[in-house]
């Protein structure tokens, strides 16, 4: 019985020890957090890939910490939301960006499936009429 006392406090040593690190890991969704333009567009091909551009390449998009987003640029601004979505199975991030102008009537309904974020940049990639895209943004 005496030993069964000091076995516990051994086992409960190491999850408090992981449960006080946690604050040290990245937090993915801080990292979409700011502004942020699109510096390239690439059309995945059978032949490869060749540069695409958007009308959206002239503006700024917002992403706000709940979860609101903005995009701006000389015609006019659209509003919306973001969403990060964590795939546990790969540990990779999908990213919904739902943005709409209704007196103008534009929409971005765009769905990244995956997202890598390093630093200043994100890079998303989206099926649309049968090809992947390969977007890059950069912190603005």
């Amino acid at each position: 019985m005496h030993m069964k006392s000091k076995f516990y406090p051994l086992l409960l040593a190491p999850i408090l020890f992981l449960a006080s690190c946690t604050k040290w890991l990245p937090n993915s969704q801080q990292d979409v957090v700011g502004s942020w333009q699109i510096v390239s567009i690439q059309q995945q091909t059978p032949n490869g890939s060749q540069q695409v551009y958007s009308d959206y390449q002239n503006g700024t998009f917002y992403f706000s910490n709940n979860g609101n987003a903005q995009y701006s640029d000389q015609i006019g601004q659209m509003n919306g939301t973001w969403r990060l979505v964590p795939h546990s199975q790969d540990g990779t991030n999908s990213l919904e960006l739902r943005l709409y102008d209704y007196h103008n009537s534009d929409a971005i309904e765009w769905e990244f499936y995956t997202v890598d974020m390093t630093g200043n940049r994100i890079v998303g990639y989206m099926n649309r009429n049968g090809y992947d895209y390969r977007y890059e943004f950069r912190r603005y």
